[in-house]
């Protein structure tokens, strides 16, 4: 039986911070009257589908980087664990900064899925380059 760690309750929290709270600001700014409108489950479910499908295009940029760096974990578990945490802070970072744009640049959401999805792009080029700069730098060892 496993112990409950910090570790996971972290990583709950990182859940939590990075879908669901992340979904909800996105609604809560654009469309206030909908919190008031809609139960607690459908604004999960809502905030939910607006942030998980930046999660799996996340966990393939995450994927990138991780797959080169050294091997020094305990178990595929954990590196998969790893990953996934990455996956969730890279899609902190791109609703959140978004989300900051348009609240202080008064932008509508056109203009909000237009910076996610620029910023995606950059982090998925960005992670491309580092992958290979790392497979030059295993390579060259």
């Amino acid at each position: 039986m496993l112990k409950l760690e910090y570790k996971h309750i972290w990583l709950c929290v990182l859940i939590f911070l990075c879908t669901i709270a992340a979904g909800f600001l996105v609604v809560f700014h654009f469309k206030p009257e909908l919190v008031e409108k809609y139960d607690i489950f459908k604004l999960v479910v809502l905030s939910l589908a607006l942030t998980l499908p930046l999660l799996s295009i996340n966990a393939v940029t995450a994927a990138f980087l991780y797959d080169r760096l050294p091997d020094d974990y305990e178990s595929e578990t954990a590196k998969n664990v790893d990953i996934t945490r990455g996956a969730l802070m890279l899609n902190a970072i791109v609703i959140y900064v978004a989300l900051l744009v348009c609240y202080f640049a008064s932008l509508n959401f056109n203009w909000f899925l237009g910076i996610v999805a620029g910023l995606e792009m950059f982090m998925l080029i960005v992670s491309v380059f580092f992958r290979h700069i790392l497979k030059a730098d295993k390579t060259a060892k």
